[in-house]
């Protein structure tokens, strides 16, 4: 009896290596072999001496994240170990199912990924990943072929309403990668929705004198007073994302929000501001909205686009120029519209932009030709109109894609979270209710999800971005998933969810866990810095008010606590999810820090641990 079981056991090990391996997104196809493949001691990632640089970027990047050594090879000099990443042969089309399509061929001794281009080898590199930590750094023998069915697989993430460290967009970055998607847009510049709520608002002027102000703009400028005094991004910052993200495979689409939305803008240009009715809208909004009838608003906008494509800063292919939620006349609207798509397409650059002339109708004609549409609302931009007018679209529709996080815990559209149940078993990108179109058409390019801060500045609960990344990874998981693959998952998404758990995460999406003690002695009144960081500063005397505080994500926080000057204090900060304490010599003190701006809104104090201590 003890013989047969073993038996069964042993065999029952054996089919389990047979399984087709489980990542996300699925893979299309899966031929079974025999035995498995062990990374070890001895394993590298190798690359063709003639490989482009390209394949060698990416193969740098995946041994990064493996450990291992990277080598460049020549003849066939592949040792036993070795993960071999090959560019096999021209795609014969510029489709994505060529140029993105990879096959991975694994023996006991080696793990060869070939792709029609290098970004195709690179997305094999993805699906070792997931299945070496799924199974304990193991890999099935087999033989796998894969590719994308829609070449854009993306995410919207809004860092203009609310300020996000360098090290919350590199996660993105790497989150996005994990799970095959290829687009991260940033909306880098935007402004509170609600501005007729701040105390003593009622016109547009009032708008403009709110200090600090209830817009931002994300990028180094040479507009004077335009870039936002928080948190913003050098133009190097941004180049150096830019190469970190397509290391990864990545595209990063940068989108400046004109001309609504547009409250940084008008800050610096109130002569600018749109002049009309908006209907039924707080008249307050036309603070946030441009004169399109104005003469010298077309030459503002275009030069501050101009300034980061000739710079080599927006280097990528794509530009988004916003153009959602502009409530002054339509003919005007569309002729600006038109004019700056034309603008961005001399200069060679592929506009994008969120659609709305199923609402904002009209006479005047706009180009078509060459420019991808955001189908974000039906009552916007009915996709099927768009598709006739001739644009190439992109379904990111509100009420399935759109979260904006307030940590109340909500699902649905413009929820806390998505509903990723319904993503999962439901959604594609043809999906759009009852206006859904075929998938096949090639006019359809692929689909998107959002991630808005809507609840900032007077409403921000205070959620930072490693609140947010759990929620990311999910719904990264579920779009990589549905975006790459036209067909229904095999797996339920049950199965999908425990999956997700196995197959890993890049990055670290728990909730802080940190203590940091340092000997203090306060002599003077000037700000005393303990430790610094991306996202965390802590100061035993802070610049705002003396008292000890930190800063998290551009704002400062301060405790009611402040320390005595001519003696040493054992000054302690401990950080719990969503929490921090303030201890002096083992005594709790300080009560719950409060934030600088808008202190009654903020409910979450999750900081992130500095990476450098500036005293011992």
């Amino acid at each position: 009896m003890k013989t047969i079981l073993l038996a069964l056991t042993m065999m029952a090990g054996a089919c389990a290596w047979c399984a087709k391996p489980e990542v996300i997104p699925e893979l299309k196809q899966w031929t079974d072999g025999a035995g498995c493949y062990s990374r070890g001691g001895t394993t590298r990632v190798v690359v063709a001496e003639q490989s482009s640089e390209a394949l060698k970027q990416y193969a740098k990047t995946f041994a990064g994240e493996l450990g291992v050594p990277c080598a460049e090879i020549t003849g066939n000099a592949v040792q036993k170990g070795d993960i071999v990443l090959r560019e096999d042969g021209a795609p014969v089309s510029k489709a994505c199912q060529e140029t993105e399509r990879y096959t991975l061929n694994v023996t006991p001794e080696t793990i060869v990924i070939s792709g029609k281009t290098p970004l195709a080898a690179f997305w094999g590199t993805r699906t070792v990943l997931q299945v070496f930590e799924a199974q304990a750094g193991k890999f099935p023998c087999g033989t796998a072929e894969d590719w994308p069915d829609y070449p854009v697989r993306g995410f919207m993430f809004d860092c203009g309403r609310k300020p996000f460290a360098l090290t919350t967009l590199r996660q993105i970055v790497d989150l996005c990668a994990y799970y095959k998607l290829n687009e991260v847009q940033l909306h880098l510049s935007d402004n509170y929705i609600w501005l007729h709520n701040y105390p003593g608002v009622k016109t547009p002027e009032d708008v403009l004198k709110i200090e600090p102000s209830p817009g931002a703009f994300r990028l180094e400028s040479k507009v004077k007073g335009l870039t936002a005094t928080d948190i913003s991004y050098t133009k190097q910052d941004y180049r150096d994302l830019v190469a970190y993200a397509g290391a990864r495979g990545i595209t990063l689409v940068p989108e400046l929000d004109v001309p609504g939305h547009a409250l940084a803008m008008v800050r610096v240009r109130p002569d600018l501001m749109y002049k009309g009715s908006v209907g039924g809208k707080h008249d307050c909004e036309r603070a946030a909205m441009l004169d399109l009838t104005n003469p010298e608003t077309f030459p503002f906008v275009s030069s501050i686009y101009d300034e980061y494509i000739d710079e080599g800063v927006f280097s990528g292919n794509v530009v988004h120029m916003g153009s959602d939620e502009y409530y002054g006349d339509n003919e005007s609207y569309r002729a600006y519209v038109d004019k700056m798509l034309k603008h961005l397409k001399e200069k060679g650059k592929t506009p994008r932009l969120w659609g709305s002339f199923s609402y904002k109708r009209g006479q005047t004609p706009v180009i078509s030709d060459g420019i991808q549409m955001h189908i974000w609302s039906l009552g916007w931009q009915n996709p099927t109109e768009a598709i006739e007018a001739g644009y190439d679209i992109i379904n990111i529709l509100d009420v399935y894609t759109y979260v904006v996080p307030n940590g109340n815990g909500n699902v649905g559209g413009y929820g806390d979270e998505l509903d990723t149940k319904f993503l999962w078993e439901t959604w594609n990108p043809a999906y759009f209710g009852k206006a859904s179109i075929d998938p096949n058409n090639k006019k359809l390019l692929g689909g998107a999800w959002a991630m808005w801060n809507d609840n900032s500045f007077l409403t921000d609960p205070g959620l930072c971005g490693r609140d947010l990344l759990p929620r990311i990874r999910r719904n990264c998981a579920v779009f990589g998933q549905k975006t790459w693959k036209r067909e229904k998952p095999e797996a339920t998404y049950g199965q999908f969810l425990n999956r997700l758990e196995r197959v890993g995460t890049p990055v670290c999406t728990r909730l802080p866990l940190w203590e940091r003690t340092y000997a203090v002695t306060r002599t003077d009144d000037q700000p005393m810095r303990l430790a610094s960081g991306d996202e965390t500063d802590l100061w035993a005397v802070s610049p705002i008010n003396g008292k000890v505080g930190f800063r998290r994500e551009g704002a400062q926080y301060t405790f009611n606590y402040e320390l005595p000057k001519g003696r040493e204090v054992a000054l302690t900060f401990r950080a719990t999810p969503r929490k921090i304490e303030l201890l002096a010599d083992g005594r709790l003190v300080g009560g719950v820090p409060q934030r600088q701006h808008y202190a009654n809104a903020c409910k979450f104090y999750t900081v992130p641990e500095p990476e450098r201590d500036l005293i011992e």
